[in-house]
């Protein structure tokens, strides 16, 4: 299937057309990565779109797999696992992926794990879990060490990296390259697949972005 004669393309394509945007060619770029199954890293200077060349994705490859009833589809399992370093900014991230879906019509719901979580939220989703979860590298890596937790993965399509060029070489982009390696293990064990995405900012100019292409590890 091509991107451009998917259903979810044609369906985020007309979202963008109604706000009088148009898809960088990076975005269309991870839009395919997704599609295809593919694994890679976006780069692309702050403030262009990289979260969305993701979260579109996400929501493009449901709504091709789902074409009929993308709109009423609920308690579908975790599809996104977005990782981000950068707990204050979490809240902004989740509303502007609910903005999304709302306007879309989808029944999808976004929740967030660090340590402002609470009790009664963490419990919320310990019975149903969201369709994208924000989640910190530390509350990853204590929600991997809870009972059960692959069961909760068998249905993870997309593993987002945010911040990736403020993880690498850190201890906590350790913890992360360990979590992913868990994450994908406890996905072989029950026959599914995971993609790893990652963003990152540049911060020089550049003429053009786009995706790079898949690497080994």
């Amino acid at each position: 299937m091509s991107l451009q004669s998917s259903k979810g393309y044609f369906v985020i394509k007309e979202w963008l057309h109604s706000k009088d945007l148009q898809p960088f060619l990076f975005q269309e770029q991870t839009w395919l990565h997704i599609i295809d199954g593919k694994s890679g890293l976006v780069n692309a200077p702050t403030g262009t779109g990289k979260t969305f060349s993701v979260f579109l994705g996400a929501l493009i490859q449901f709504i091709n797999e789902h074409p009929t009833n993308y709109k009423t589809k609920k308690k579908n399992g975790l599809q996104l696992l977005w990782i981000t370093p950068l707990r204050a900014l979490a809240k902004d991230i989740g509303r502007a992926m609910e903005e999304v879906i709302h306007e879309l019509g989808m029944n999808w719901q976004v929740g967030i794990r660090n340590g402002d979580t609470s009790m009664a939220d963490r419990q919320k989703q310990k019975r149903q879990m969201t369709e994208v979860l924000i989640i910190t590298p530390e509350s990853l890596h204590l929600f991997l060490a809870q009972k059960g937790y692959p069961e909760v993965l068998k249905t993870l399509k997309i593993i987002a990296a945010d911040e990736w060029h403020e993880l690498i070489g850190s201890k906590r982009g350790v913890q992360v390259e360990l979590a992913i390696s868990r994450i994908a293990n406890a996905q072989t064990s029950l026959k599914q697949d995971a993609n790893n995405l990652s963003n990152t900012s540049q911060s020089r100019p550049i003429q053009h972005s786009e995706a790079s292409p898949p690497r080994g590890g």
